[in-house]
């Protein structure tokens, strides 16, 4: 698919994706390593295929000459964003991988205290990188959606400059002329 940067309808079907990819991105109460690899690998997977395209369409929206289409250029700027978001969550799922990794290279060791306290630790980071995961892909699928919601947006204009009166506590003090010979008080 190729991705339009000026269609609301494009974003937010990136959105939507990236939005179904970050759900169900979660450890179960009972998992194996080849569960945990399926989930983080599986995302992974879907996430590369998504960054392609992603980094295809900004490569044909970003070389050359900067568009004069306002709604291209906001659209090339909220797939860049995604293309952050979705590289980061790349990231947490393949240190995930790493530690799943890890409990399958040991898997076949002797059982001992120390083992079952690492493979806990890798378990427990396993977690906090799909969290982590989750967590960017939610929080690029909301920016993605406001973006869209601004694409077609008129540019800002700032508001014409006005003087504002200044409350009196906030001006300077006003001189005031002291005489410098003594007065005489008026005769009663």
């Amino acid at each position: 698919m190729r991705i339009d940067p000026r269609s609301p309808a494009h974003l937010n079907t990136i959105a939507q994706e990236i939005r179904e990819l970050a759900n169900g991105l979660t450890l179960f109460t009972h998992n194996t390593p080849e569960t945990a690899a399926f989930t983080a690998g599986a995302r992974m997977k879907a996430l590369g295929s998504m960054t392609e395209m992603l980094s295809n369409t900004l490569l044909y929206n970003l070389s050359g000459e900067p568009s004069a289409d306002r709604a291209e250029r906001r659209g090339a700027g909220a797939l860049a964003t995604a293309a952050v978001g979705t590289s980061q969550a790349m990231g947490h799922l393949a240190e995930a991988l790493q530690q799943v990794a890890f409990l399958q290279e040991h898997a076949t060791r002797r059982p001992g205290p120390d083992l079952a306290d690492a493979q806990q630790a890798a378990w427990n980071v396993i977690g906090d990188h799909l969290d982590d995961a989750r967590t960017a892909l939610e929080d690029t699928a909301t920016q993605m959606e406001f973006d869209t919601l601004h694409l077609t947006q008129p540019p800002r204009r700032p508001a014409p400059r006005r003087t504002v009166p200044t409350p009196q506590a906030q001006r300077p003090p006003t001189p005031v002329s002291v005489p410098t010979a003594p007065r005489r008080r008026p005769a009663p």
